[in-house]
């Protein structure tokens, strides 16, 4: 994870998690827009100053607040097959999405984006490029082990598993349940696995 806090001192872990936590809990309750340093620091019970030494905005404190409450919880695991998974780190993300603070302001958070570009750079950098990176190595490697076919596109074969997720958590005419993701999952495995390689 990067972050854009300062260097200059060492940092109170718990004022820490006490400013993020405010920062996750307030956007979650009044939307990211309405949400200011000044109510960050508020419920923090600590100081603008305090908070401008860790975070230069409030995009920075935002997204390293949402990372550090979605790491732990998306993690997949690493001894099953490829579309166990895929299921697994997915049904995951979903159920942080949908029933965390810290997983509701992704909505608030991609629509302000649009709009705003300090917030944009900060969901790239922080957490769509890097969670790209590892789902692109995943892949290959996968494809390595003979578990997909080769001539996967990494990044398109990311976008076809992930964007119907973000596409029903943005507009939410549809439930993000598991069954849904092992259709989406399935339905990508009928392209992907080795059995659909063309003999030569």
């Amino acid at each position: 994870m990067t972050s854009n806090r300062s260097t200059g001192r060492p940092r109170d872990e718990t004022l820490d998690t006490a400013i993020m936590r405010a920062a996750i809990d307030l956007v979650d309750e009044r939307g990211y827009a309405a949400v200011t340093i000044d109510a960050i620091a508020e419920r923090a019970k600590t100081s603008k100053t305090a908070i401008y030494r860790r975070w230069p905005k409030k995009a920075a404190i935002v997204m390293e607040a949402f990372l550090v409450a979605a790491e732990p919880l998306i993690t997949p695991p690493d001894n099953l097959p490829f579309r166990d998974t895929v299921i697994a780190q997915m049904t995951a993300l979903a159920k942080f999405f949908q029933t965390t603070p810290g997983g509701r302001t992704i909505t608030d958070l991609i629509a302000v984006a649009q709009t705003d570009a300090a917030l944009a750079d900060a969901i790239r950098e922080n957490w769509l490029i890097p969670r790209r990176t590892v789902a692109c190595a995943y892949f290959q490697a996968a494809q390595k082990a003979g578990e997909l076919r080769d001539g996967i596109d990494s990044s398109a074969l990311i976008d076809a598993l992930y964007g119907p997720l973000y596409f029903r958590l943005l507009l939410g005419h549809d439930a993000i349940d598991k069954s849904f993701i092992e259709h989406i999952v399935d339905m990508a495995m009928m392209g992907i696995a080795p059995n659909q390689e063309k003999s030569s």
